[in-house]
């Protein structure tokens, strides 16, 4: 507790309000000692308040400074409290982790398969020159698909929130088969909107589908591992 020290004659408001101030900072930035300060330079204030004259203010910044100051000092005396003085914090239980996405590919015949999520299921194909049945679109193009639609997902979501459109929104993706290593590229999105947008809208419309999450996925240069594993051989009988 510090001593309790009545003000000089001669002290001034301007020294004892610089005195509370600069003590207001060393708790700010956490000195040692400045709680200590802090209630040392606060009690002259008051102490000298009745011999300061009432046209300088005085009490009436008191009155402002005061509960500042003691909310300071409670902040800090909470942090620099021991772990056995706090209020004990009741352990949550750990959140469950959801599983990341997933999907089964199964090959139903040649270079025909079945990808299978939850209670869908799409046919992945080739077309007849390349030994398929064009029963379904090949995997670059179910990539763009999913580009595709995720990006007109964000843009009808941008429509929807600010009650521009709630249908009509079209999205055509194109890329280009490169080499070396054998990869897409140049990718190119088109959205078309069902609605006139204003500068300020298309430029809202265009951070949207930016937003993507398969866009993002993509410019990102995802990792990916690949780790081969082996059925058990069926034993001939």
């Amino acid at each position: 507790m510090p001593r309790l020290v009545r003000c000089n004659s001669g002290r001034t408001s301007d020294v004892l309000r610089d005195h509370v101030y600069r003590a207001m900072l060393r708790v700010e930035v956490g000195k040692p000692g400045a709680s200590r300060s802090l209630c040392g330079a606060l009690q002259r204030a008051w102490l000298a308040s009745p011999s300061i004259d009432f046209s300088d203010h005085h009490r009436e910044w008191l009155g402002k400074v005061t509960p500042l100051c003691l909310s300071m000092l409670a902040d800090r005396a909470r942090i620099e409290a021991p772990d056995t003085l706090r209020q004990p914090q009741i352990a949550k239980p750990p959140k469950e982790r959801k599983p990341g996405m997933q999907i089964q590919v199964t090959q139903l015949d040649g270079v025909r398969f079945a990808i299978s999520t939850h209670n869908h299921t799409v046919i992945s194909d080739q077309p007849e020159n390349d030994g398929g049945h064009d029963t379904g679109m090949t995997p670059p193009e179910l990539l763009l698909a999913s580009l595709g639609s995720c990006a007109a997902f964000y843009a009808f979501q941008y429509l929807k929130t600010r009650k521009l459109a709630d249908t009509g929104v079209e999205v055509s993706v194109t890329a280009e088969k490169l080499k070396q290593p054998a990869r897409m590229g140049n990718f190119q999105i088109e959205v078309t909107c069902p609605v006139s947008l204003n500068e300020e809208q298309t430029q809202g419309m265009l951070r949207s589908v930016h937003q993507c999450l398969v866009h993002n996925t993509l410019v990102s240069q995802p990792e990916i591992a690949i780790r081969l594993t082996t059925k058990e051989a069926t034993p001939v009988q």
